[in-house]
Order: structure tokens, then C-alpha cells, then sequence
């Protein structure tokens, strides 16, 4: 009975480890087939973001532009070099695994031709009726000798199987070599990307250091500009909260009015008051719970871009020690580009901004996104929206590039929109 139960948790360990080492094997394939997707997302990025940079050169007004767009370029090379190097890490991994593999096949591949081989020469030792004779009266007992007279009988058949894996051996062999010799070719590979990213970053930085001397000789327009900017944001800003909180009263005056009608005989005495959050019907509560679970898999605000500011507090990429906050991100698209709604909702107000431009707030339940710098919408408040579809077209600035503002509130808390965006 022990030794019983002891071949069973031997059994199950075994079959436990095989399992443990097949997933690990799994998730090993899983993270370098997402880290492949991601790399290519950044690439996609670097050869979008390289046209809008194209776009800037030789062009003064568009000078602090370009110096935006290849910070957003140097960090889409950092990304993709630490992406790079995890991909690498893991074919090592791999290398080391399938070469283990190759060495285990290659060590039971000499062992049975060595088996075999012995096969070969008993058959050779005892092909004469007498030697078989010979070799079943040597037996030291009647089971033993049992046991080669059924030897013999059977001797074909066990060499044909000892041959069919050999030759099914030698085969795994072959392809394990072959698939050894493609990850050393991708390991090249993969070196030499790292190579030519390394001196494209090298080149970026260097190109960003000569934009950044050159600005400096304008840096009294600059602060003025900036002032201006900033000017424009805070009254932004103040409209925003502004139109949230009248909504917010809105919505729970119109929860007390239900109520008061519902509960016209009950003591007056036993109502509290709501807290001061937007009040929202069956249908918004949905669609907010589902905005919530899909954080980090929006739509982006624009089919193509290039985030070109982003959120918090961040040093000026000209002016020495001028710290510039942003409630949200900026971000570059291509000419002409419209801006689209990152998921489905009810817009709450369009607005017209400092600069001459609109601005577009939809609300997904307790999340607002909004939309600045849209140079026309069709859309009204109270128009329901789908994801991705068109808001209207991009605004130009004063330099001619096609720059968006987007934020994520929730309720009267802003969010930081790069958690809540598709990567």
C-alpha cells in the first residue's frame, strides 16, 4: 500500500513539473508575442512621428514643435530599447532551453544506436540454429531461458521499433538545431536593432540640443507665448469645472424632484443630503462602468498623432527652470487630421475658446473627456455619440500644426488621460 501510494505522488509530482514547464514555456512565448506587437506599435509611432518632424525642419515658427515631437521621438527610442532588451533576454532563455533540448535528443540518440548496435551483433553472434541452442541451454533457470527463446521470437520486431526512433529522433534532432540556428539568427538580429536604435536616439539628442540653442536666442517671445498659453488654459480650465459643476446640480436637483414625487408621505426629517456627484440614470451608470473597464484601451482622440506634451508638471523644453503644467495631453497629428470621440456618451456642451477655436466635452457617465482646439463640430449638447466617431476637424495654431488638447475627468477629479488611452 505505501509503495503504492509513493509511485502515485511520484506520478503526480512528475506530471505536475511537466505541466509547470509547459506553461512556463507558454507565458515565455506569450510576453515575446506581446512584446513583438509593442514593438511594432512603437515602430509604427517612430516612422509617424519622423514625418512630423520632417514637417518642422527648416521652419522658425515651428521650431518648439519640433523640439516636442523629438522628445516624444527620443522616448519612443528609449521605449522601444527596453523592449528590445526584454525580447532579447527571453530569446537567451529560450537559446539556452532549446540547446538543452538538442544536447538531452542528441545523448538518446547514441544511446539507442548503441543499443541497437548491440541488437546487430547478438543477431550476428546467434544467426546458426545451433548458437541459439548454445545460448538458451546456458540459461541459469528455466525462466531465464523462457524468457530469450521469447527474445528471439521477437528480436525483429523490437530492432524494427529501435530503428523507427532512431530515425524519429534523429529527425526532433534536426529540427531542434534548425530552430536553434533561427533564434541565433533572430539574437543577431535583435543586436544589430539595438545597434541602429541606439544611434538613431544618438542622432535625435543631438539634433534636439541644436534646436534647443537656437530657440534660446528667442527666449523673451518665448515666455510670452508661454504666458499667453497659460492664460488661455486657466480660463479653459475654470469654463470646464464650471460647466461640470452645473451639471452636477442639474442632475441632483432633478434626482430630489423624483424623489420628492415618489416619497410625498415620508418624513421629511429622514433625508440627508445626496453628495455633491453627478446623478446618473440606468443607461449612463452602464456606460460609465463600462468606460471604467476599459481603462487603458480607448480609442486615441485622433486616428493618427504624436503626444507632444504630457500630463503634470514638466520643465519647459527651452526656458531653464520654467516648470509647465498640463491638465491633459497635446497631441501632433498629421494635416488636416479630424479629432474622434474616445467612447461612446452624450455631449455636454460645446464651447468657444479664448483662442477663436471650439472646445467639445462628452460625458460617459461620471467620465467627461474633452476636446480643445476643434476648428468646427456639427455636434450640440445633448447629441449622443459613438466611439471613434468624428468630432471635427483639428484646429491649425498659429505655426500651422494640427495640435488636439485632450483630458479625462472624473467628476470634478482630472485624470491623467496615457493610463486611460490604448497603447
Amino acid at each position: 500500500m505505501n509503495n503504492r501510494r509513493i509511485y502515485i505522488i511520484v506520478k503526480t509530482s512528475i506530471l505536475l513539473l511537466s505541466l509547470l514547464l509547459v506553461l512556463d514555456v507558454s507565458a515565455q512565448k506569450n510576453s515575446r508575442d506581446k512584446l513583438q506587437k509593442q514593438k511594432s506599435g512603437l515602430e509604427k509611432d517612430i516612422a509617424n512621428t519622423s514625418k512630423l518632424i520632417e514637417e518642422t525642419r527648416n521652419n522658425s515658427k515651428k521650431a518648439t514643435h519640433q523640439i516636442q515631437l523629438i522628445e516624444s521621438q527620443i522616448r519612443n527610442y528609449q521605449e522601444l530599447e527596453e523592449k528590445t532588451s526584454i525580447e532579447l533576454e527571453l530569446l537567451v532563455c529560450d537559446i539556452s532551453e532549446k540547446k538543452l533540448e538538442s544536447e538531452k535528443l542528441s545523448s538518446e540518440y547514441e544511446q539507442m544506436k548503441s543499443l541497437y548496435a548491440r541488437m546487430i551483433y547478438f543477431a550476428y553472434l546467434t544467426r546458426r540454429p545451433s548458437n541459439r541452442l548454445m545460448y538458451l541451454f546456458s540459461s541459469k533457470s528455466f525462466m531465464q531461458a523462457w524468457q530469450r527463446m521469447r527474445y528471439f521470437s521477437e528480436l525483429s520486431v523490437i530492432r524494427k521499433r529501435q530503428l523507427n526512433k532512431i530515425r524519429t529522433t534523429r529527425s526532433e534532432i534536426e529540427q531542434a538545431l534548425a530552430g536553434l540556428e533561427e533564434m541565433r539568427a533572430e539574437k543577431n538580429d535583435l543586436v544589430s536593432q539595438q545597434t541602429t536604435n541606439k544611434k538613431a536616439l544618438d542622432l535625435q539628442k543631438e539634433e534636439k540640443d541644436k534646436v534647443v540653442k537656437d530657440l534660446k536666442k528667442q527666449e523673451k517671445k518665448l515666455k510670452q507665448d508661454l504666458a499667453k498659453k497659460q492664460k488661455e488654459a486657466a480660463d479653459i480650465q475654470k469654463q470646464i469645472k464650471k460647466l461640470i459643476e452645473q451639471e452636477i446640480a442639474a442632475s441632483q436637483k432633478k434626482t430630489n424632484v423624483v424623489a420628492s414625487k415618489t416619497n410625498t408621505n415620508s418624513n421629511p426629517n429622514t433625508h440627508k443630503p445626496a453628495a455633491e456627484v453627478y446623478r446618473m440614470s440606468p443607461e449612463e451608470t452602464r456606460i460609465s462602468n463600462t468606460f471604467e473597464g476599459n481603462k487603458g484601451k480607448l480609442s486615441w482622440p485622433v486616428p493618427q498623432g504624436t503626444i507632444t506634451s504630457r500630463y503634470g508638471e514638466h520643465p519647459h523644453p527651452v526656458l531653464a527652470g520654467v516648470i509647465v503644467k498640463n491638465n491633459g495631453i497635446d497631441i501632433t497629428a498629421p494635416n488636416g487630421s479630424t479629432a474622434r470621440a474616445v467612447f461612446e456618451g452624450t455631449v455636454s456642451a460645446v464651447i468657444s475658446a479664448p483662442n477663436g477655436t471650439r472646445l467639445v466635452m462628452i460625458r460617459h457617465g461620471e467620465y467627461l473627456s474633452v476636446y480643445s482646439n476643434i476648428e468646427s463640430t456639427s455636434l450640440k449638447s445633448g447629441n449622443t455619440v459613438k466611439s471613434q466617431q468624428s468630432i471635427g476637424a483639428i484646429a491649425p495654431d498659429e505655426s500651422g500644426m494640427y495640435v488636439v488638447h485632450f483630458e479625462i475627468w472624473k467628476e470634478k477629479e482630472i485624470q491623467n488621460p496615457e493610463y486611460w488611452l490604448a497603447k
